[in-house]
């Protein structure tokens, strides 16, 4: 549940045009690497791309990875290559809700996330609000607040760990309600 009575969306997309709509989202392609990631992002079909969803109202994102040799353009070989997408340069707010219905793959390797980034992009002194993050473990996701002096491992780091039969790999609302004194992480309004 939002902490705003006001309904009215500042950023929103279901994901029902026939294709990631570039107004909004910019896709990322491997230049940099960060934590000693093993799979080359690429803007492909193959990687990035929307189905419908189970109703007509709502289509869903589908970010696959696939096992296949990459070699960046700065000359670093991959066997993975998958999809990274972000608002930078196109969105930003201070203060407000943020939320995504998502549903994760449970796997040796996998670590899929949904954070906001401070608009400088300079780590980790912009700061860095995990509103979703999992280790491709099924039975936990995890949130953070990183930030200069507190990054990784720290107090500000908290994990929910699902009680079976529920697990990442079925649907759950990831959200943050962010105030000027608060932040409150949600899973499924809890």
């Amino acid at each position: 549940m939002p902490f705003s009575d006001d309904p009215e969306p500042i950023f929103f997309d279901d994901f029902t045009s026939p294709e990631l709509d570039r107004s909004k989202w910019n896709v990322e392609i491997t230049g940099q690497i960060h934590n000693n990631e093993q799979q080359a992002y690429i803007d492909s079909p193959e990687t990035i791309y929307l189905q419908q969803g189970t109703d007509a109202a709502n289509g869903v994102l589908v970010i696959q990875p696939r096992y296949r040799r990459c070699v960046s353009p700065q000359g670093d070989t991959f066997d993975f290559v998958s999809g990274r997408i972000h608002t930078r340069g196109k969105f930003q707010f201070t203060y407000g809700s943020a939320s995504a219905r998502i549903r994760l793959p449970a796997g040796d390797g996998l670590w899929p996330a949904f954070w906001m980034l401070g608009a400088d992009g300079h780590w980790p002194g912009c700061g860095e609000l995990d509103i979703m993050e999992c280790v491709g473990e099924p039975d936990w996701s995890s949130v953070a607040v990183h930030g200069p002096g507190y990054s990784g491992e720290t107090p500000l780091v908290n994990k929910k760990y699902f009680l079976k039969p529920v697990d990442v790999t079925q649907w759950h609302i990831y959200s943050l309600d962010w105030t000027s004194e608060d932040l409150t992480f949600r899973i499924d309004g809890e």
